[in-house]
């Protein structure tokens, strides 16, 4: 019997390590969770200007807005979007506008205020 309780705490106690091993690998890196996020000094962007940084390898656009810019935004028919969202639901501040900027054809690179069309 003892013989039998002692196969059985070996089988649990291996086998919870292995789940445990699982579970840790996981988990992201030290160096995945660094890159996971970015911050960025706001204060010195001028409104009208964009600044260009990179997070995760992707350039993202971040934008301080001007009042026209602003007016133009929730002046756009919303029929004439894919995702068509009030401007109010997609933003808490309308002063800031970020871009993640990813080429949906794999031809061009991104750069901030132009067109890719």
């Amino acid at each position: 019997m003892a013989m039998q309780q002692r196969a059985f705490a070996y089988f649990v106690l291996t086998g919870g390590r292995f789940v445990l091993k699982f579970i840790l690998s996981k988990s992201a890196s030290k160096d995945v969770l660094t890159m996971a996020s970015l911050e960025v000094d706001l204060s010195s962007i001028e409104p009208g200007s964009t600044v260009t940084v990179k997070w995760r390898g992707k350039l993202v656009f971040i934008r301080r807005r001007t009042e026209e810019d602003i007016k133009l935004a929730n002046s756009v028919d919303l029929g004439s979007l894919r995702d068509p969202h009030e401007h109010s639901e997609r933003d808490k501040n309308y002063e800031w506008l970020l871009v993640v900027g990813v080429s949906t054809h794999l031809g061009c690179i991104p750069l901030p205020n132009t067109k890719c069309w």
